[in-house]
């Protein structure tokens, strides 16, 4: 019998390539706003507003801002940051449906999770966002088949790391055994403390070499999709 029954995967970052979604859409929403005519496109604008996002995610992550304060913050310190002058609530509604088109895997994604499932697992996504934006990149990215639900953060009213999030996620379950789950993600402020914090075991994605600098506890590291296939299916 196997130790787990029950995988819940975060998205971004883990399955889902944010970083192409996330740079697509902003570049068109720059343009779409007419940003360029104050200051040319760069790199170094897609920076800034990566480095303003995740400053944001991390506040709501921690409980120190609401989602919309989230949505229109991080656009407003862009702003601010760069010189430029604009409307954070047009950039907001501007943005998130570009972003909803990108529905691109990681590499080695649609097979990880096809071959998980036919070892018998359970499938589950936990992903933070807008419910409407996740919902359409999912459904572009060929995923759902192999889950049995997603849960989406702007739905249970809780974002991870809360544990009130995984009390959600678990009570629509059908037979759920904490003893029994297992988180993947690649988020340790998210996906890794929100396995510590609702008692879940876990394993921390990190294809590259990140540092666990806050000692968030996890099960195991898997650097590639080969060590998590290997852990499961090899157990």
């Amino acid at each position: 019998m196997k130790r787990y029954q029950f995988l819940l995967f975060d998205a971004d970052g883990t399955l889902l390539d944010f970083e192409t979604a996330c740079a697509h859409a902003f570049q068109r929403t720059y343009f779409a706003q007419g940003l360029d005519l104050q200051k040319p496109y760069s790199a170094q604008l897609l920076e800034s507003y990566r480095k303003n996002n995740e400053n944001w995610w991390g506040k709501l992550e921690r409980g120190e801002c609401t989602r919309p304060q989230l949505y229109l913050g991080r656009f407003a310190d862009f702003l601010q940051e760069n010189g430029l002058s604009g409307d954070p609530q047009a950039l907001h509604e501007t943005y998130f449906p570009l972003l909803g088109e990108g529905g691109d895997l990681l590499p080695g994604a649609e097979e990880l999770v096809k071959r998980l499932k036919a070892a018998g697992y359970f499938l589950y996504l936990i992903t933070n966002g807008k419910a409407s934006t996740q919902r359409t990149r999912l459904e572009r990215s060929g995923l759902q088949p192999y889950f049995e639900d997603c849960f989406i953060s702007e739905d249970t009213g809780f974002a991870k790391p809360d544990f009130r999030f995984f009390d959600y996620v678990f009570s629509r379950i059908p037979g759920f055994s904490a003893k029994r789950g297992l988180v993947i993600g690649d988020s340790l402020s998210s996906d890794i403390q929100g396995a510590a914090n609702a008692g879940l075991d876990s394993i921390w994605y990190a294809p590259s070499a990140a540092e666990n600098k806050n000692k968030v506890p996890y099960t195991l590291l898997a650097r590639s999709y080969e060590e998590i296939l290997r852990f499961l299916c090899d157990e």
